[in-house]
């Protein structure tokens, strides 16, 4: 089927961001990530406008609250309604946006969408930033082909600020 194959294609670089997850003892790692906005795109290649829906519901577990979000597809074979979900926290920064944003990503996962993302190495720069830096960025570009492409990669790219391999030795 076409539009699974479109849900499922390997993310691209202009789909992909990056986001600081820990900056400590001399380092910062980083995380790749797709937003809510390249998740609706993605649907709507794959299904048109008004071949798709999402549902939010809220969700508690113990003391913690979130969101489940259930993303339901048109099969363009059937004509019959799927849905599949998925559920997040609130994030740190907007909470209720980021969860709803987080619960949509989640369940964007399930059917497909960005799941590569799991299987990226992690990337360490040296240095404590607050910010990644451009040519950092730059490099990082080009990662998102090599894993499409399934070419060896290593578990952890260390990084300079420059954007440059670093050396052992």
């Amino acid at each position: 089927m076409e539009a699974i194959n479109i849900l499922t294609a390997p993310l691209t670089s202009d789909e992909i961001e990056w986001k600081i997850i820990s900056s400590k003892n001399g380092s910062t790692t980083l995380a790749p990530y797709i937003d809510a906005r390249a998740v609706m795109t993605r649907l709507d290649r794959a299904f048109g406008p008004f071949g798709w829906q999402v549902r939010y519901a809220p969700a508690q577990v113990g003391n913690e609250h979130g969101v489940i979000a259930g993303i339901t597809i048109k099969n363009p074979e059937t004509g019959e309604w799927v849905e599949k979900q998925d559920g997040s926290g609130a994030s740190d920064m907007e909470p209720f946006k980021g969860g709803i944003s987080g619960a949509l990503k989640r369940a964007a996962t399930v059917w497909g969408i960005g799941r590569e993302l799991y299987t990226y190495p992690r990337v360490i720069v040296e240095g404590e930033h607050k910010y990644i830096p451009w040519k950092v960025l730059e490099r990082l570009k080009g990662l998102p082909k090599a894993v499409a492409e399934g070419r060896p990669l290593p578990e952890v790219i260390r990084l300079t600020t420059e954007g440059e391999s670093v050396r052992k030795g």
